[in-house]
């Protein structure tokens, strides 16, 4: 698969990912969410919230990465199993 085309994956993804952002669906899930986090924080030190801050960052970083991946390879997937259709 091309950079090209591989980067225009990644675009879709995330425009995906903002959608599911600002989706409504999801909107009470995040509410709770953010209020637990609040709740965390202010029970922490300010070291400790720097130090939480800085585990959050990176797994929410690692998280995107995986599904990103997930994303890219579904699609390459799909793209072999039509591919295979088309040559039959």
């Amino acid at each position: 698969m091309t950079q090209r085309y591989n980067n225009s994956l990644i675009h879709r993804f995330d425009k995906l990912a903002e959608r599911v952002d600002t989706s409504t669906i999801f909107q009470p899930m995040m509410e709770q969410l953010n209020a637990l986090e609040l709740e965390l924080l202010q029970s922490l030190e300010p070291d400790q919230q720097m130090l939480f801050r800085e585990w959050q960052d990176k797994e929410l970083a690692l998280e995107y990465m995986k599904k990103e991946w997930i994303y890219v390879t579904g699609v390459q997937d799909g793209i072999k199993i039509l591919s295979q259709l088309y040559s039959d």
